[in-house]
């Protein structure tokens, strides 16, 4: 008797799935390859399709599917510069996975809002996530400076404060927009949350 199934989609750009599996702890593996056809040279940033072989394979955290953990793996293509001298390798740069990373992008997003209104540790908990992975995606995702460019007009101002460990008083505080049509965006994590600190950040909008 065959088990009932669903498809739901990846949403992820540029990927063909080539296997699925569950392996012995219940995990979600899902094997993609890249479709594109060329990245740019780290040398002279001009594209370059001259296909050079495969990385090594790279696993990476992706968002949980009916409460199972989800993995994404892959091999990095290789792309060969003919322009420049001795002819350099490039890996390709993937959109939704930053090099070196243990989770995609997505999942890194799914973490942050994890922390609203919540603590690194019980986050770490709930998602069975290393607590120093859970803080990574805070340097990864935080830039230092807020990038005004984009932003002509900033809706309401929400900030929320998380502790940092349970039990301690060390906190930071997410300050978030939310514009007309309902869409919110992170704009900052600030350490701390004396009246300094707070006041001083809508200082520095441009």
């Amino acid at each position: 008797m065959s088990k009932a199934q669903v498809s739901i989609p990846l949403e992820i750009p540029d990927v063909r799935i080539l296997k699925t599996e569950i392996n012995q702890r219940g995990d979600l593996i899902i094997t993609v390859e890249s479709t594109r056809t060329e990245t740019h040279c780290r040398k002279c940033g001009q594209p370059i399709s001259k296909f050079h072989g495969h990385d090594s394979w790279v696993t990476a955290r992706y968002l949980p599917v009916f409460g199972r953990a989800t993995y994404l793996r892959y091999r990095p293509r290789r792309y060969q510069c003919l322009d420049c001298d001795g002819q350099p390798t490039t890996t390709e740069r993937l959109a939704w996975h930053e090099s070196g990373s243990p989770h995609t992008t997505a999942y890194d997003s799914y973490l942050l809002l994890q922390l609203v209104n919540s603590t690194v540790e019980n986050v770490s908990i709930k998602e069975d996530v290393s607590y120093d992975r859970v803080l990574g995606v805070l340097e990864r995702r935080i830039a230092a400076k807020v990038d005004w460019s984009p932003y002509t007009r900033l809706g309401v101002l929400g900030l929320d404060e998380i502790a940092l460990l349970k039990g301690h008083r060390d906190f930071g505080l997410i300050v978030t927009a939310r514009f007309a049509d309902g869409k919110v965006v992170l704009l900052g994590v600030l350490p701390g949350r004396k009246k300094k600190t707070v006041a001083n950040f809508p200082r520095s909008i441009s």
